[in-house]
């Protein structure tokens, strides 16, 4: 499994496919991503951001702030 962080809202995201796609300046790699919150981008490689895996994890319901 390729994790990295969601261009959109900078949570997880997986990198679900890779592949070579022709351009002027020969092929390029992209990849196609799918973050926890639903976002999706098939992007070239090099947009992903360069840096490590996010820590984000998903709130507990214990966690969330109770509304009065």
């Amino acid at each position: 499994m390729d994790i990295t962080t969601c261009p959109e809202c900078g949570a997880p995201a997986e990198i679900t496919f890779r592949t070579a796609l022709e351009s002027t300046g020969g092929p390029m790699e992209h990849v196609k991503l799918q973050c926890v919150r639903r976002h999706w981008f098939l992007m070239p490689t090099a947009m992903l951001a360069d840096r490590p895996a996010p820590t984000w994890r998903a709130e507990s319901p214990r966690e969330r702030p109770r509304r009065a």
